[in-house]
C-alpha cells in the first residue's frame, strides 16, 4: 500500500460504523451488509487518489455505499428473475388496492398490540426510525450511541414484533 491509499484506508476505517449503518440500511438482503461494506471499502481505497481526504468523506461514503448496495441489488435481481417477478406481481396488486385489504387489518391490530406491549426505548426507536424517518446515523446522534447498535437494535425490535404478530394471529398471546 502506498501512504494516499494507507492514509484512504486510515479515513475510512474512522467511519466504519457509519458506512455499517448505511450498508445495513441499504443492502438487499440482511446478510449481504458485510459484502457492501467491504466492496465500499476496496472501491474507497482503489481510488485514493481522486478523493480529497481533508474534507468530510461522509457524503462520498453514503452515495458509494448506495450505489454498490443498488449494485448488489441488480445482480441479485437477474440470478432470480422469476422470484423478482412474483415480489413484483405483489407489489403491483398492493399498488392497485385503494384501501387495505382485509387480510392485513388482523396483523395490523396484532402489531398495535405488540408495540403496546414494547418498553418505552423501543416503542421510541421504531417511532424515530419508520415514523420519522430518520437514518439509523441520526437515531444514534440523538440517543448517542453507535449507528452499529441502533442497527441491531431495530433488527431484533423487527424480529421480536414479527414472533408476536405471528403468535397474535395464531391464536396465542401477543408478548414481546
Amino acid at each position: 500500500m502506498n501512504r494516499e491509499e494507507t492514509h484512504a484506508a486510515q479515513v475510512f476505517m474512522s467511519h466504519h460504523g457509519f458506512v455499517m449503518g448505511l450498508a445495513l440500511k441499504h443492502a438487499p438482503w440482511p446478510g449481504l451488509a458485510e459484502d457492501v461494506l467491504q466492496q465500499v471499502f476496496l472501491e474507497f481505497i482503489a481510488k485514493a487518489d481522486r478523493w480529497d481526504l481533508d474534507t468530510d468523506p461522509k457524503p462520498l461514503l453514503a452515495t458509494m455505499t448506495r450505489h454498490v448496495a443498488q449494485r448488489y441489488w441488480r445482480e441479485r435481481t437477474r440470478e432470480m428473475p422469476e422470484m423478482m417477478r412474483k415480489l413484483a406481481d405483489h407489489l403491483r396488486m398492493l399498488a392497485e388496492e385503494r384501501t387495505a385489504p382485509a387480510r392485513y387489518e388482523e396483523e395490523t391490530d396484532a402489531l398495535r398490540r405488540c408495540l403496546e406491549k414494547l418498553p418505552a426505548k423501543s416503542r421510541s426507536l421504531i417511532d424515530m426510525y419508520y415514523y420519522a424517518d430518520l437514518s439509523t446515523a441520526e437515531i444514534a446522534c440523538q440517543t448517542g450511541t453507535r449507528t452499529d447498535t441502533v442497527c441491531r437494535a431495530i433488527c431484533r425490535l423487527r424480529e421480536k414484533l414479527r414472533i408476536c404478530i405471528n403468535r397474535s394471529t395464531q391464536g396465542g398471546e401477543a408478548y414481546v
